[in-house]
């Protein structure tokens, strides 16, 4: 329970630093697909990619990681709305290692108007190592 309050609090913290993004992607409105960031590297044998779901005015983050360590991995996913980091999920145990291990939080209804990001943050090893961010993409 204290990890997941620690996780929570630290996803909230650290999503705060990372508006710099929000309002990169897409000048169209996006109205269907997933858009993915980059894969990032971590730890050497740890690639994490975060991706935004978007159906009409909702999306969904998800986080992907492939573990090809002996890594304990946890993640911690959210869409960031306008600076509102909205539609947490905590993900454990993320050791797969081909084709990975996915998990996300649910739909969030985002309405007409207005920029989402999935945003992401890796703790491996009981160590934070690191976030990925989705493109930022317009929504209506």
């Amino acid at each position: 329970m204290i990890i997941r309050r620690t996780l929570a609090a630290a996803a909230v913290a650290t999503a705060a630093l990372s508006t710099l993004t929000l309002g990169a992607g897409s000048a169209n409105a996006a109205t269907s697909g997933t858009y993915c960031g980059a894969t990032q590297q971590f730890d050497g044998d740890v690639y994490a990619q975060a991706c935004l779901t978007v159906s009409g005015y909702s999306v969904f983050p998800s986080l992907h990681v492939t573990n090809h360590g002996s890594h304990t991995i946890t993640g911690v996913v959210w869409v960031n709305h306008y600076g509102n980091y909205e539609d947490y999920a905590t993900c454990y145990g993320m050791t797969a290692s081909d084709p990975g291990s996915w998990c996300s939080s649910g739909w969030d209804w985002i309405g007409a108007g207005g920029y989402a990001q999935a945003q992401a943050q890796l703790v491996i090893d009981g160590n934070w190592s690191g976030k990925v961010y989705s493109p930022s993409e317009y929504i209506g």
